[in-house]
């Protein structure tokens, strides 16, 4: 292999091994190499190597295991922990305003049914204060990151860890890549619809929240699709 001499070098001798371990499909436990030797073969030092192996480390790609007999293995992955690369890596694959809305609208309902049931009075007290600035900024452009910013608050509410990760990497997806189409048209109606969310926080009312659920799915949708 040729030696690697671009600045961001432990980065791209992470990714290398990695695409490495997927090309091979090597399982868990799987050898790939000692410290010294995969120095070599990337051509560079052995610091850089061990920032790269412990990019993988971080993510749960590799084990390192010392003494004799060690060296670097493949991770036994959680599916968590692939769902979380997963995630990572939307900004490479592109996804559209479409996809996240669709994924997003589907977690809707048990998002505000979970911030419902299990909000504190300091998660109330956010979600009403990021209400009111939601208000203020409605139909201004710092519209839709109010929106984006409520929609998270909410989220970070539920016990759920994986719904938690899936949702809000989402929304930051959405609000860093600054979607085309992310926010349906700012019309008072819609407004109404946010500030019931957080009204239905506000008073554990999920008879609210399931209205203000299909009342919002229904435009959102309606915004992006054909």
């Amino acid at each position: 292999m040729s030696q690697i001499t671009n600045a961001a070098v432990a980065v791209q001798v992470a990714r290398a091994l990695e695409q490495e371990i997927t090309a091979e499909s090597w399982k868990p436990g799987h050898f790939i190499g000692r410290r010294q030797e995969l120095a070599t073969r990337f051509g560079v030092a052995p610091a850089t190597l061990g920032e790269a192996i412990q990019l993988l480390r971080s993510r749960g790609i590799v084990d390192a295991k010392p003494g004799p007999g060690g060296g670097i293995f493949v991770a036994d992955r959680s599916p968590f922990t692939q769902l979380s690369d997963q995630l990572l890596r939307l900004r490479e694959s592109a996804a559209t305003v479409t996809n996240c809305l669709r994924v997003l609208d589907a977690l809707d309902s048990t998002v505000l049914h979970d911030a419902v049931e299990f909000a504190t009075d300091a998660d109330i007290a956010d979600v009403q204060r990021l209400a009111g600035e939601l208000e203020a900024a409605w139909g201004t452009p710092a519209g839709s990151t109010a929106n984006w910013a409520l929609h998270a608050r909410i989220a970070r509410i539920t016990p759920n860890e994986l719904l938690r990760s899936l949702y809000t990497n989402l929304v930051d997806y959405i609000t860093v890549e600054e979607l085309d189409g992310a926010t349906a048209p700012t019309t008072p109606e819609r407004l109404q619809t946010h500030l019931d969310f957080a009204a239905a926080v506000a008073r554990r009312d999920h008879g609210l929240a399931e209205s203000a659920i299909q009342r919002h799915r229904g435009s959102s949708m309606a915004a992006v699709l054909p």
